[in-house]
């Protein structure tokens, strides 16, 4: 027995291309760095630089805007577990390619993972978010510094994924977006943990009810990013600050990284949102809100 939210889902898989701009805010990396290229299944790159001392995970799908999907999940699980068994790595560097930095959810990998849980109605979709969920927050288990180097959109879960590292930099027209009321569903992936944490609740809670598009400028402004920088600047601020925190004791780093989020507790809160996500997933709003979304109407949500 399928959700009824993912019966519509399964059906739409892509985001509206129309909503994108087709900028590509790519540069090559400094011709002086010695970089090594490694492919997970070509759907992930691991990009080992100054001798594997920084790691840079790239999300490597543009033609889907670097959904969160199967091929992705797993090759970022591979890359954490390589940056784990490393010795040498100080610094990682995660950002997408294309136009993108993450578009959030790929809802058809949900609904896979919800029906293989062998539960029915709000019971298998919450496993199934759960399921989800745990591949992206492995971003935790990295001991070292995690910067999000954020290209261009971060929508929903993709900005939630953000919020979940160390660091961000963005491009100043970034475009990022809490946007899951605007389409019927509960904000996840531990974002109503992260979200207030770093702009204060009441930030939080207007950009959470509005799901408005938010400009890297902006982000930096309001201390969503650390860092705001013209698009073509990007990956040089980025390496130069994951070079900074390389050349630094990587010891006291990693302590001083776990001491800072000795009372981060936002996998059990995520559990609670996986909970109300799946509930939510069960109502008429949520149904309208998503099949609105990609008939690029307006919803009409009824309170039911």
């Amino acid at each position: 027995m399928t959700s009824p939210i993912l019966s519509v889902l399964q059906t739409k898989i892509l985001f509206p291309l129309n909503i994108y701009t087709n900028k590509i805010f790519k540069k090559s990396l400094n011709t002086l760095l010695q970089i090594k290229i490694f492919s997970m299944a070509q759907a992930v790159l691991y990009e080992e630089i100054r001798e594997g001392k920084i790691v840079k995970i790239t999300f490597n799908k543009p033609e889907r805007r670097n959904l969160m999907d199967p091929e992705i999940m797993a090759g970022l699980s591979e890359a954490i577990e390589r940056v784990k068994s490393s010795k040498n790595v100080r610094c990682v560097i995660i950002t997408g390619s294309g136009n993108s930095f993450c578009a959030g959810a790929d809802f058809s990998t949900l609904q896979q993972f919800a029906s293989e849980s062998g539960l029915y109605g709000a019971a298998g979709v919450r496993e199934g978010i759960i399921k989800f969920y745990n591949a992206f927050m492995k971003i935790l288990e990295v001991e070292q510094p995690v910067i999000a180097s954020i290209n261009g959109y971060a929508i929903g879960g993709g900005l939630a994924f953000a919020l979940l590292c160390d660091i961000r930099i963005a491009s100043r027209d970034a475009k990022l977006s809490a946007n899951f009321a605007k389409v019927g569903i509960h904000p996840g992936m531990g974002i109503t943990y992260t979200l207030p944490r770093l702009v204060g609740l009441e930030r939080a809670s207007e950009i959470l009810f509005t799901g408005r598009f938010i400009t890297g400028e902006e982000a930096e402004k309001i201390g969503l990013v650390s860092k705001a920088v013209p698009s073509e600047k990007l990956e040089e601020e980025t390496m130069e600050m994951a070079s900074q925190i390389a050349d630094n004791a990587p010891y006291i780093i990693k302590l001083t990284k776990k001491i800072l989020r000795r009372e981060f507790n936002v996998r059990a809160h995520s559990e609670i949102e996986a909970l109300a996500q799946a509930i939510c997933s069960q109502m008429e709003d949520a149904i309208e809100g998503v099949k609105a979304f990609f008939e690029k109407r307006k919803p009409e949500f009824k309170g039911k």
